[in-house]
């Protein structure tokens, strides 16, 4: 696939992450797949999934420079630490 698309791809799911951080920011309520977690019972798990929303976010910023052809892929850096 080509990597504007890729990018593409990627734009969409940050902007899908970026909502729900602004949500969750306001509301002070955060859902990961299973749970909810609340800004003033459990702080750390709150932060700990918002900021998985920003590794999406920084995901998607790589992406569209290596679209670009400003930087190496991404992808492949995270796919040579992933053990085999």
């Amino acid at each position: 696939m080509r990597p504007g698309y890729i990018a593409l791809i990627f734009w969409f799911f940050a902007a899908c992450a970026s909502f729900g951080i602004i949500d969750s920011m306001r509301t002070g309520i955060t859902h990961s797949e299973s749970a909810t977690f609340q800004r003033d019972e459990e702080p750390v798990r709150f932060m700990m999934v918002i900021l998985g929303k920003v590794f999406f976010i920084a995901l998607a910023i790589a992406e569209t420079l290596y679209a670009l052809g400003l930087t190496a892929d991404p992808l492949a850096g995270i796919y040579w630490y992933v053990p085999r």
